[in-house]
This record gives structure tokens, sequence and C-alpha cells, in this order.
């Protein structure tokens, strides 16, 4: 009799944090929350509701490594509250884990697929992930709409598509009802992709002057000022984005890159480059950067799983290809080295093809 009074005080103790946890959470006290609910789950370490609960609080406290571990403890208690579906793929996305948040947010789609915030988010995800075309549609599923948001992103679809022409087709009616920071930067970026580069830099210039802190401006503004050959100008503004951003894994391989291509400290250029491959280890040109930097340094066998990378997720890479003939060739990899040597032969060719066709006849 009394082990059971015992357990029953047990049990009560727990569902009594648990509605603790919820009067916290309601009034916005999110430690106390996530205390509460963390004593509730001593005594029941598989109430999926509690172990959700948990993970928003974490969310909304910006521990989102700890968020994703109970909304993925939650589901395997309670496979059927396929909502934590979404609250995972969230937490993923802000974490910048973007291909697990694409299967978090496919996972939930499969139960309510007309679930616009959901689609939202996964076309959004798509962008990150540089898959421009399926981006494209997933933001087309979303129209016929009046929402700035979802025509502002799949401006950015087509923009990175090489589709510039369409972006600016559908930014132009909302320039006129209106005109943002975000809205001046995807208008500029369309500008940019068509060859428009003082137009494109018209546009950045008006959405620093509404918001001086819009992620990726300088970035942009960079670009420009590169291929207009203002290589010192575009520098500066690639270290006060960085300066801005400091996580930005964008902003770390463009200045890795740029400083290299300017002949710059290479140590400097080297550690930027290996903090963005941390962040995005199959990027491609982060990849060959940073092998052409350690090759350059004499550390060929280093170089190789780079250059490997960069080939693997960007087949026509022509200048990792090349590389990577060299390289294998000073290892001693003679077939593989000829293999590679092809390769970019064939993409130079396919190239110069490309540039002939420019000029014939109709």
């Amino acid at each position: 009799m009394i082990k059971l009074f015992f357990l029953c005080t047990l049990t009560l103790a727990a569902q009594s944090a648990f509605d603790t946890g919820n009067d916290h959470l309601r009034a916005g006290r999110l430690t106390e929350a996530e205390q509460a609910y963390k004593l509730h789950l001593k005594a029941n370490p598989a109430d999926a509701q509690a172990l959700a609960n948990l993970g928003a609080v974490q969310a909304r406290r910006d521990n989102y490594s700890a968020a994703i571990l109970s909304y993925q403890k939650a589901l395997k208690a309670a496979p059927s509250l396929t909502p934590i579906y979404l609250n995972l793929g969230l937490a993923y996305y802000k974490s910048l884990h973007w291909a697990q948040a694409r299967n978090a947010f496919d996972e939930f789609l499969k139960f309510q697929p007309a679930h616009r915030q959901a689609l939202q988010l996964r076309a959004l995800t798509l962008l990150e992930l540089e898959n421009y075309s399926e981006a494209v549609k997933s933001f087309e599923a979303l129209t016929p709409t009046a929402d700035a948001t979802i025509l502002i992103g799949l401006a950015t679809a087509y923009t990175r598509s090489n589709r510039p022409a369409e972006a600016q087709k559908l930014l132009g009616p909302l320039l006129e009802q209106g005109t943002s920071p975000e809205l001046q930067l995807s208008l500029g970026q369309a500008y940019l992709a068509g060859g428009q580069d003082d137009d494109a830099l018209a546009a950045f210039y008006k959405a620093r002057a509404l918001n001086p802190n819009l992620p990726t401006l300088g970035l942009n503004i960079g670009a420009v000022l590169w291929r207009q050959h203002k290589r010192p100008a575009a520098v500066a503004e690639l270290r006060a984005e960085l300066h801005r951003f400091p996580n930005s894994a964008e902003a770390l391989f463009a200045l890795g890159s740029a400083v290299a291509l300017t002949g710059g400290d290479p140590k400097e250029s080297e550690q930027l480059l290996r903090k963005a491959l941390a962040q995005r280890p199959n990027h491609p040109r982060t990849n060959y950067h940073l092998a052409k930097l350690v090759w350059q340094q004499r550390k060929a066998p280093e170089a190789i799983p780079c250059l490997e990378r960069a080939v693997k997720n960007e087949p026509d890479l022509r200048e990792a290809h090349y590389l990577l003939s060299r390289v294998y060739q000073e290892s001693g990899r003679k077939a593989d080295a000829q293999l590679a040597l092809e390769r970019f032969k064939a993409l130079a060719d396919k190239a110069r093809s490309r540039q002939l066709d420019l000029f014939s006849e109709p």
C-alpha cells in the first residue's frame, strides 16, 4: 500500500510539473518551462507531448541541437504525431542543416500536402541546397499569390536558375506597389544575372539605404565590384559582410577565394575556406579553392579529396578537373590523371562549341 501511494504521489508530481511547464510556456517564462518539462520527463521519459513541448521551448531559446533531439524522441515515442515534423524541419532549417530540414518537411507534407507554410519552408530550403530548378517548382506551386515573400522567393529562384527576365517581370509590379530592401535586393540579383551591372548596383545601394544590415547585400555588391575589376573595393565589401555575419558560409567562401585570387595572405584564405567548408562540406567551389591553396603548398595528397568532392558535386567544373589531373599525376596515379584530363578536354571542347554556336547562322 505504501509503495502504491508513493508511485501515485510521483505520478501526480510529474503531472503537476507538466501543467506548470505549460503555464510557464504560455507566459513566456522559457527557462522555468524547460525545467518543469524536464522534471516531468524524469518520471515519464516517453511522454511524446512533453518531449514536443520541451523541443518547442528549446527552439525558442535558440538551442536547436537540443530541440532536434527532443523532437526525435517525441516522434519515436508517438510516430502518429506528424505535426512534430514541421517543428523538426524548422529546427534543422534554423541550424543550417538543409538536407535534414528538407527531409523533415517532406515527411510532414506526406500528411498535409497543402500546408502553405511547410511548402514555403521547403522551397526556401531548396534554395539553400542550391537545387534551384526544384525550388522554382515549389514556389510556383504557391502561386498565384499576393504574398510578397513568396514572390521574392520565386524571383530569387528564377534568378539563380539563369532566368533573370522572368525574375524582373515578377518583381516589376511589386516595386510599383511600394519598395522594401528585400525587393531591391532581389531586383538587383536579377539585373546582375542579366549582366546589367550598373542597374544591379543601383538596386543594391537602394536596398542598403533601406536596411544596411540586410544579409547577403554586401556579397552582391562585392560581386558587381569584382566583375567591374574594382578588386580592393570588392574585398572591402566582403570583409564588411563577414564582420556583420561571421558565421555566413557564403561570406567565408567569397572572402576566402577573393583573398586567394588577389594574392593576399594564403593563411587567411585557407582559414576562411576551411570554416566555410565546415558548414558546407560538399560545396564544389569551396572545395576547389581550398584544394588549389593546399596544392600550391605542395600538399597534393590533401588536395585530392577536396577536388574529388568538387567534381562529384559539380561535374562540369572544368578547372577542378584540370587541377585534379595534375594532382593525380604528381601523386603517381597516372591512369586517374588521364581520365581527369580527358574530362577537362571534353568540357573545354563543349564550351568552345557553345561559343561558336553564338555566331552560327540561324
